[in-house]
């Protein structure tokens, strides 16, 4: 225990104004350095431990300012009582009493005694003290009614609202106003005390607040230091020059609470360090400094037996908290917390709630943990009142970095009759959020047009691709629409993303304190943007693989057909070169190899799903990287109780995120970079493939735009043997043939495409010969004629596009150029195509993987990272999350294969029983 001493009648002056002003130097024996005598004035004489001066034996004392009694003496025949508060007359000449004996000089309801004092044994409801005193005996009475309960409030109410009668403050409420009123400190802190057991009720002027208020119209017993009783507003929470300490961000940088202990009974038991008065009720093995680290946000919530709560500390005891910082001159102070008490009511109603009008707060500073005898009847009553839920909040300063506001408690009651109490206590930190607020506002102002022009510009360049020749139609607003779903989830992912990652990381890595979490409203305001993200990157996802399952792809074959050299039974055909001659039809098998690639691509991706999941719950949960996600100062990971110090919602979404993009970010990276660069690159190996098969790939995503793999051999031919095919390919090797490009003198082999009209029809032409149907024939007969119908229609296919890859139809033709600069920033064609296309050279060779999952990782990547971020958050399991997300996205991969299989084979023309 601390006590609070002065040395000199020196520091009287000075402890008084400080008591005025808004702190209170923090001045003990081990800290005091002004030490001297002085005389005490006016008569009075030095105490017995000479702390202080008292009246004379001869005097009674008026009142006390400070450390100094203002005294009288009392008139000739009388004499001072014990506690010198009056003089007293004797009723039988002297009141010398024996010590079997008190002096008797009040009565029962506390009154003095009209006819004199005499020397008795104690009355009815009091007992001898070892000071040879008469004390109220309280509840060690029973059945002793010192008051009429029609006179006075005695009763409290519940936070149902139910009125219950209280035997403590029925027995005790009369006496200690009297006593009270007569200047007798003790009693008036009792009456404080039995004031916030009636909840600080000022409706009635007869309740404990009624009484003792208007006792201090005359005699207020803390005109000198912070009235216990007082109320005030939120107004008190604003003053920014009452805590003169900067705070930092440092491992050995707490927060220190004092604590005023009272009795019941009024009696000031001391001060006592938040060690001594614990506020971890749980029972665990925890650091009673723990919640005091400033800048961790703490949190605990255990359930515990009401015998917990018969702490000595605890029992009967009231309270008053004080902040002790350091002054800039290095001076210890100290500044009184106020409560916001749950339990005050102001005309019959409860306004003290943290997530009510703070306009409305009544803000007070004696208060209770514990409650379990001031209803007794015959101990046979087991309501308790407790404290179920303590805050501490600490308020951080908007203009300067470390400073705070004045911190006060929140407690809310609750009153039960159960044997398991539930019970928390938390340490918040909270901060003016208007800016952040304000931020995001202009944030959004500006990123939210950006998206609608963004959107605008792929619905023009979407038009284009297909054709449409108007600007704005029904379809045109179709797409935009489209557009910004996906361009807004992508909005919302990164500016929520970027904002929760560099606020929790901001705040972690910060010495001078700039930077605070979100309040619990900005949080549940940021999560409702994630799941809007999520919802949006959902229908986004479907959108992107809706374009890649209708995109129209046709492998066209350059094999030449094989003149027929003998008959059936091997003799020659006819010498006679007038004749004609009979030609072999074409293999199929490298059509369908083709095809069977170019379907497997389709959901080739650069990153691993499984993989990601597997990474993130080995980090997450065994490296304890979710512990990043605790709100404290640094970066330790394995140090800190996750039990106690809290993670936000803002925080964990912060690490998850970074983690899941940081993952696959490394994937992509291995991927490219080494994977396909040394082992092997699927994409590119495609394009030999086609090249050797002497097939190339004409993949429209759009009505007139798509790509195009130029995969002629330049061999002329692709049905080899074995030898023959090795010899072709040492050839290569030793550039003893043409280049495989499309261009002369060129190995450029992949384009971007754009079509005229012209080649639109008639590739719409061509492609409707496959859907003709013969009216009347079912059965086989049906299978046959469907399929000659897709064998006429794609040797015409064939046919048709080669020509126009040759530039042998003078009426639909092409140039090949580079892409401007521009074009490839907003992904938009500037030219006019429509008479004659463009073939756009892509030098990377990789533009077609567009076609595939592959180049459209972002938009699975973001939505699985949003659904597991959002799981995760919701459930609090890595592995539930993980488990979800990887059922979501492996069903939609089975549809996306699914109807991206069924619509190759249409557009194509191979037979599906090839196809697999």
């Amino acid at each position: 225990m601390l006590n609070f001493i002065t040395f000199s009648l020196l520091f009287i002056p000075l402890i008084s104004a400080q008591f005025r002003s808004q702190n209170i130097a923090f001045t003990t024996a081990e800290n005091c350095t002004r030490v001297q005598c002085e005389t005490c004035p006016n008569s009075t004489i030095p105490s017995v431990d000479r702390l202080s001066c008292r009246c004379s034996e001869e005097q009674r004392e008026l009142s006390r300012n400070g450390f100094i009694p203002i005294c009288q003496d009392c008139t000739p025949g009388t004499f001072p009582s014990p506690d010198q508060s009056e003089c007293l007359s004797c009723q039988n000449g002297t009141c010398e009493c024996s010590p079997s004996s008190t002096l008797v000089y009040r009565d029962t309801a506390g009154h003095l005694l009209t006819s004199g004092a005499f020397c008795d044994t104690c009355a009815r409801g009091f007992f001898r003290n070892d000071n040879g005193e008469c004390t109220r005996c309280g509840n060690s009475c029973p059945g002793i009614n010192f008051t009429n309960s029609d006179q006075v409030y005695t009763r409290i109410k519940l936070q149902n609202g139910v009125e219950m009668k209280s035997n403590y403050i029925e027995n005790h409420l009369s006496s200690e106003t009297k006593l009270c009123s007569e200047r007798n400190i003790q009693s008036c802190e009792a009456l404080v005390n039995m004031c916030a057991l009636q909840n600080f009720e000022y409706g009635s002027p007869l309740n404990a607040c009624g009484l003792l208020e208007n006792i201090k119209r005359s005699f207020n017993p803390w005109q000198n230091a912070w009235d216990s009783l007082a109320t005030t507003d939120d107004s008190e929470l604003e003053k920014e020059n009452v805590i003169d300490h900067q705070y930092l961000f440092k491992d050995d940088s707490y927060f220190e609470l004092f604590f005023a202990r009272y009795d019941v009974n009024g009696t000031f038991d001391g001060f006592f360090t938040s060690e001594h008065i614990d506020l971890l009720l749980c029972g665990d093995a925890l650091d009673p400094f723990a919640p005091f680290l400033f800048g961790r946000r703490f949190h605990k919530e255990c359930k515990i037996r009401k015998t917990s709560f018969s702490d000595p500390s605890l029992e009967r005891k009231f309270f008053e908290a004080y902040l002790k910082f350091t002054d800039e001159q290095g001076r210890p102070k100290l500044y009184p917390m106020h409560v916001l008490n749950s339990a005050v009511r102001t005309n019959g109603q409860l306004l003290n709630f943290a997530n009510k009008d703070r306009n409305r707060w009544v803000l007070t500073r004696r208060f209770y943990l514990v409650d379990d005898y001031s209803m007794r009847f015959d101990n046979s009553s087991k309501l308790m009142r407790f404290a179920a839920k303590v805050g501490i909040n600490v308020v951080l300063q908007k203009e300067r970095d470390g400073y705070i506001n004045p911190p006060y408690l929140t407690i809310e009651y609750d009153d039960t009759t159960d044997e398991i109490l539930e019970y928390s206590l938390d340490v918040i930190y909270h901060k003016d959020p208007s800016g952040y607020d304000q931020k995001l506002i202009i944030a959004l102002s500006i990123l939210v047009p950006l998206s609608l022009f963004w959107s605008a510009l792929c619905s023009y360049s979407w038009g284009r691709r297909h054709g449409k020749p108007s600007a704005v139609d029904a379809s045109s607003i179709l797409y935009f629409f489209v557009c910004e779903v996906s361009v807004l989830g992508d909005v919302f992912f990164a500016l929520f993303g970027l904002i929760a990652v560099w606020i929790t990381f901001a705040y972690k890595n910060q010495t001078y304190v700039l930077y605070n979490m979100l309040s619990e409203d900005q949080e549940r305001a940021l999560f409702h943007y994630i799941i809007a993200a999520l919802v949006l990157k959902f229908f986004g996802l479907l959108f992107t693989m809706g374009a890649l399952v209708f995109q129209e792809t046709f492998f066209i074959d350059w094999e030449r057909q094989k003149l027929k050299q003998t008959d059936e039974h091997g003799m020659p055909l006819s010498r006679d070169l007038s004749k004609s001659s009979e030609a072999e039809p074409v293999v199929v098998w490298r059509t369908y190899l083709i095809a069977n690639e170019w379907n497997e691509l389709q959901q080739y991706r650069k990153t691993s799903l499984a993989l990601q999941i597997i990474m993130m719950i080995l980090l997450m949960e065994y490296f304890q990287v979710k512990n990043y996600a605790l709100v404290e100062p640094g970066f330790e990971r394995n140090d800190v109780d996750a039990s106690t110090t809290l993670s936000t919602l803002v925080s964990s979404l912060a690490v998850t995120v970074f983690l899941y993009l940081s993952l696959a970010l490394a994937q992509v990276i291995i991927r490219v970079l080494v994977v396909e660069r040394i082992v092997t690159d699927p994409f590119h190996n495609f394009v030999d493939l086609c090249s050797v098969s002497n097939i190339s790939v004409l993949s429209l995503t759009h009505s007139l735009y798509g790509y195009y793999i130029h995969g002629r051999s330049v061999h002329g031919k692709g049905d080899a043997g074995m030898s023959e095919m090795n010899e072709f390919l040492q050839r290569e090797r030793n550039n003893l043939c043409g280049f495989r490009g499309l261009e002369t003198n060129s190995e450029l082999q992949t384009f971007t495409v754009n079509l005229p009209q012209l080649f639109r029809s008639k590739y719409d032409e061509i492609s409707a010969i496959s859907k003709q149907t013969t009216s009347g024939v079912v059965g086989h007969e049906a299978v046959t004629a469907r399929m000659n119908s897709t064998v006429e229609a794609h040797s015409q296919m064939n046919s048709f596009l080669k020509k126009f890859v040759d530039h042998s139809i003078t009426d639909i033709d092409y140039v090949v150029r580079d892409r401007p600069v521009l074009e490839s920033i907003l992904d938009m064609e500037m030219s006019d195509s429509s008479v004659t296309g463009t073939f756009t050279r892509d030098p990377v060779e990789i533009a077609y993987s567009k076609c595939f999952v592959y180049g459209n990782e972002w938009a699975w990547s973001s939505f699985e990272c949003l659904t597991l971020t959002v799981f995760y958050l919701w459930t609090g399991s890595i592995y539930l999350a993980g488990a979800v997300v990887y059922i979501i996205s492996h069903l939609i991969r089975l549809v996306f294969g699914y109807l991206s299989t069924n619509h190759l084979i249409k557009t194509s023309l191979v037979d599906q029983r090839f196809l697999v």
